[in-house]
């Protein structure tokens, strides 16, 4: 159990960092560096947090089934929760014109 202690932390922590990042963003009205959009750059981050999500589990994956269960699921959650609060609620769905 302390495997998954460790990686549901660690994802955890890309949620949170994800979420302060566009907070950040928000609180500077949106204004997106490097002359992209902020969908673009949303977008990005969505998926570097997905990303982040699976580098986390693959590196010592765990073995006992209800250990992934558990990951997965809160993992999984934690990122749909991201996503459908910024890309969907927040802004509304930000990849419709």
């Amino acid at each position: 159990m302390n495997k998954t202690s460790t990686k549901l932390v660690l994802s955890i922590a890309g949620f949170l960092a994800s979420n302060l990042w566009l907070i950040a963003k928000g609180v500077t009205k949106g204004a997106a560096d490097f002359f992209i959009s902020p969908v673009v750059e949303e977008t990005i981050v969505f998926i570097l947090l997905q990303l982040f999500v699976m580098a986390v589990y693959f590196i010592r994956p765990l073995t006992a089934k209800t250990s992934r269960l558990i990951y997965w699921c809160v993992s999984e959650a934690l990122v749909i929760a991201t996503v459908w609060f910024w890309g969907i609620f927040i802004v509304c769905p930000i990849w419709l014109p």
